[in-house]
């Protein structure tokens, strides 16, 4: 196996040849070096470049890999939340997804307990100025009356937790706002939301949201602009 000169890059066909050639040409400038301090480095220019370019290309695959896994396992952990939350993509045309609603009354029902007529299902904060007023509108200016003539139900469901603020309860909230109109009618149901009924039907956190279901239980129209600036629609609907 050749080799060569480290300070000259004469080639030499052996480590004792290239040995003499070092003590006749070099040692006088160099001084005394082993054969190992006398070789060239066997790393051709070639190969020298492939190194150079894995250095930096391995770097930048492993960092690609690494955002991948990165985006991968928030992505999943994404779909995690989405699961544990019970979205559903609620939309207008599909079928209501069902949920539990824990009325005032201590009694628990289901939203499919309610097929048969129709219902327009509201979600609120009870903390809101604009859901207490809604309330009291709806009540003082004859509104729910004509839901109860129409045959429907009103199922006003307070959003979980309140969307974390500190609110009167559902039923305070109903006495308050809605006044003796809504004691023990059997037509105007109020409960609370579980975090998945809550994250499916307002997984935007709105402060209001309705929904109007048809007695088939498919959802007609939906809105969160509010019930009373959209009761005309919704009475027309139900």
């Amino acid at each position: 196996m050749s080799t060569k000169c480290k300070f000259c890059n004469k080639k030499m066909e052996s480590d004792s040849g290239l040995l003499m050639h070092f003590n006749d040409k070099h040692r006088s400038e160099k001084g005394n070096l082993n054969i190992n301090e006398i070789k060239r480095s066997s790393i051709s220019s070639r190969t020298l470049l492939i190194i150079i370019i894995a250095c930096c290309i391995v770097p930048l695959i492993l960092i690609t890999l690494s955002s991948i896994g990165i985006l991968s396992f928030f992505g999943s952990q994404t779909a995690s939340v989405q699961s544990i939350y019970g979205i559903t993509n609620v939309k207008v045309g599909e079928l209501a997804p069902n949920i539990p609603i824990k009325l005032t009354n201590g009694t628990n029902i289901t939203l499919d307990s309610l097929r048969g007529r129709p219902v327009v299902l509201w979600f609120i904060t009870t903390w809101c100025p604009s859901c207490q007023e809604s309330e009291s509108i709806l009540a003082d200016n004859g509104y729910l009356k004509q839901l109860y003539s129409k045959g429907a139900l009103l199922v006003t469901v307070e959003l979980y937790n309140d969307l974390g603020n500190n609110g009167p309860p559902i039923s305070n909230f109903a006495s308050q706002y809605g006044g003796n109109l809504v004691q023990n009618k059997n037509w105007l149901l109020y409960g609370t939301s579980s975090l998945n009924a809550t994250y499916s039907y307002d997984p935007k956190e709105y402060l209001e949201i309705y929904y109007v279901i048809n007695s088939n239980g498919i959802i007609t129209n939906t809105s969160y602009t509010g019930l009373v600036n959209n009761i005309n629609s919704v009475l027309q609907e139900v």
